[in-house]
Formats: structure tokens, C-alpha cells, sequence
């Protein structure tokens, strides 16, 4: 039985709750802190319990998030002790015990930046992992083995913003994915491959948009593979600290969501016009980060870029396979179709409906929006501390 309304129970935390995670149906919680501890609760009948809590971390836990509910109770966290971890659920450990989840997989980050956050998709029976570094390294990783996530590769890295992000330099990179098994139904008709992850990334002051698609590599192996991004979302006059891409995949547009330092909600209209080919140029792109001058940054961060011959054919075959799949300048069209002031404002959310908003921020309240019929978003509900 889920329980109706809002409910306040303690979190057993005697520091900051820095990241918190409900599983897709809402049952359970897990959260990180600034103690270094991972917490994971239950719905129980009407109250939430304490199912285990442990020392995930030698730093603070920067990010946590429960993996799809198809693939079992796995969850994935980032820390300040430049590691990512993947745990997994133990049910024959006492609960309490601190060994419930056990950590399968750790990596460290290869150039000793932290990472900022992360998070799971899962279409169809696969799992794909996206992390972010303080300095805007995105990487995708998949398991090696589809049923067991104790052994995770990389498959592709890009460098999401151009310049070069200096220590002591406040910064933000935070992503999400469409969690959705396929993308926007105009954007398939439009000629985009329906495999397609659909990936939005802050960098600093804007938001880039991806639509990572399968190439075939060495071996005739298919892989998803980094391009520039579809659309950059700009407007933001701070940091953008938080975004979120509507599941909503029936809808003739895509929905993001942000919330920016200079206290600002924006909602952004994505489509892809039907008129689209192979060929069409992409308006809304700029060059981002090319071979050549990811190669220096590279050479800032220690961070390894193809260069030379091999990055010049890497490019090439890319440049090939996207011709051959009719999708290398799909055309997409983003607009800011609305501009909310929620003063303090850190982090947007969709519910599980698709068309209601939630944003919270510093006074420690959830405000709802949603669009009335003119168009215009209002905010018709909030909750928290009085």
C-alpha cells in the first residue's frame, strides 16, 4: 500500500543529504551524504524504514541513483574520493547489518578530477551508465556482461564545454538522461535512429543536448559513439545546477527542464521538423569540441585523445557511418518556451505523468508547476518547511 500525501521522517544523517534517489516505482529511497554514508529506505506499509546504510565513500557522496528495475536492486554512486562505484543488493544480509549492498565494481577517475554526477538508462534489457567529471569529461559506459554489472567498459568520452576549467574555478556538470526505450516519435519519423540515447549535460552556463547513436566499429561491433551536440540550450545568465528531460515521448516536442544561479526555471522546446535529411545542415549546432582542440585540452587535464592519422580516420569512418545511417545532420529546432523566477532555485524534476514540474531550491521547499491552457506554466502546489 503506498501511502497518500507527504510524509517527514528522519534520515539518520548528522550531516548534509547531498543526493537522493526514489527507484522508478516510488518504494524506495537512497541517499547520500556529506558523512561519507549511503542510506537506503523503504516504503513500509504507510511509514519509511531504514533498510542499511554503510560507508560508500572516503569522501563526501556527491551523486546516487537507483539503476532501471528490470536489472535487479543496483545502484551507482560518485564520491569526492574520485570513485564510482556500483552496488548490488544482497537479500540474505540482515538489514541494518552495513552489508546488505555490496560494492562490485570501483573506478577511479583517470585523470584525478571527481566526478559530478550521474545516472542510468535503460532501453530495452540493456544498461548504460553516463558520468560527468568537475572539468566536463562525459563518458558512457556499459556492463561486459548484460546480466552482471561487475565488470563495466567504456565505450565513448567527449569533452562537453571548450574551455578550460581551472582548480579553485566554481563549475557545474550535472546530466540526466530521457528515460524513455525509445526517443520522441517525431524525431523517429524524422529519420532518427530509434536505438538512439537521448542525453542532456549542463555545461557551465548552457545545455548541451545529445543523440548518441549505434556505429559500427572495428570487428562489424555497434557501438553508441559521441557527436556534437543537436542543440545547445543557452539564456542562463548563472550556472546551470540542474536539468531534466521529460519522458514523454508522444508529444510532438521534447521537453527540458533547468534551473539556473540566477534564479530562474527554464523550460525548453525541442523538435525535429519532418523535413529532415541526411544532408540538411543543423542550425542550432555550433562546433563544439573538435580532435584539435580537445588535443589541447587534453594536454591541461592528462586526459587521452586520438590524435594524428588515427584520429583523422577515427573521424572519417564516424563521418561515414552517420551518412550511411541518414542521421549525421538531423536537424533539430529548441526554444525557451518558458522562463519561471523561483529565487534560489537548484534542482527541476518531472513526475511520473510527464507534464507536472517540480523545483526545489534553497528555502527548502517543492513548488509544482504545470501548463495551464493558454500556454502558460503556473504553480499550483508546494511543500516543506514552513
Amino acid at each position: 500500500m503506498v501511502t497518500q500525501g507527504f510524509q517527514n521522517f528522519a534520515h539518520s544523517s548528522n550531516d548534509l543529504v547531498l543526493a537522493a534517489h526514489f527507484n522508478v516505482y516510488g518504494t524506495r529511497l537512497v541517499t547520500g551524504s556529506a558523512d561519507h554514508r549511503i542510506r537506503v529506505f523503504d516504503l513500509n506499509q504507510e511509514h519509511w524504514q531504514l533498510t542499511d546504510l554503510w560507508r560508500g565513500h572516503n569522501g563526501q557522496v556527491v551523486d546516487v541513483k537507483w539503476n532501471g528495475p528490470k536489472m535487479g536492486q543496483v545502484l551507482g554512486s560518485i564520491g569526492d574520493d574520485l570513485k564510482l562505484k556500483i552496488w548490488q543488493e544482497d537479500p540474505t544480509e540482515a538489514h541494518r547489518s552495513g552489508r546488505r549492498f555490496k560494492c562490485v565494481f570501483s573506478q577511479s577517475s583517470g585523470h584525478s578530477v571527481v566526478y559530478t554526477s550521474l545516472d542510468f538508462v535503460n532501453p530495452n534489457k540493456d544498461t548504460y551508465l553516463a558520468i560527468v567529471t568537475r572539468d566536463g569529461l562525459l563518458s558512457l559506459l556499459e556492463p561486459v556482461n548484460p546480466e552482471k554489472f561487475d565488470d563495466w567498459r567504456e565505450i565513448d568520452q567527449i569533452l562537453v564545454c571548450d574551455e578550460h576549467i581551472a582548480r579553485g574555478v566554481e563549475s557545474c556538470f550535472k546530466l540526466c538522461f530521457q528515460q524513455t526505450t525509445h526517443p520522441n516519435s517525431m524525431a523517429i519519423a524524422a529519420g532518427l535512429d530509434k536505438s538512439a540515447l537521448s542525453l542532456a549535460v549542463t555545461a557551465m552556463t548552457e545545455v548541451m543536448v545529445y543523440r548518441v547513436i549505434k556505429m559500427t566499429g572495428h570487428g562489424g561491433q555497434e557501438l553508441y559513439k559521441f557527436q556534437d551536440p543537436v542543440a545547445v540550450l543557452g539564456g542562463a545568465e548563472g550556472l546551470v545546477r540542474g536539468v531534466a528531460w521529460s519522458a514523454e515521448v508522444w508529444r510532438p516536442q521534447d521537453w527540458i527542464a533547468t534551473a539556473a544561479a540566477d534564479g530562474y526555471i527554464r523550460i525548453y522546446e525541442m523538435s525535429t521538423p519532418k523535413e529532415n535529411t541526411a544532408q540538411t545542415s543543423n542550425p542550432v549546432v555550433a562546433p563544439r569540441t573538435t580532435l584539435s582542440n580537445a588535443g589541447e585540452r587534453a594536454s591541461k587535464t592528462g586526459v587521452h585523445v586520438p590524435s594524428g592519422i588515427g584520429a583523422g580516420l577515427d573521424r572519417a569512418s564516424l563521418a561515414a557511418a552517420f551518412s550511411s545511417l541518414g542521421v549525421g545532420q538531423l536537424r533539430h529546432e529548441a526554444k525557451c518556451m518558458e522562463q519561471i523566477k523561483h529565487e534560489g532555485v537548484w534542482d527541476v524534476q518531472w513526475m511520473s505523468n510527464r507534464h507536472i514540474l517540480i523545483s526545489s531550491g534553497d528555502s527548502g521547499q517543492a513548488r509544482m508547476w504545470r501548463q495551464a491552457h493558454n500556454g502558460k506554466w503556473h504553480e499550483f502546489a508546494d511543500f516543506g518547511p514552513e
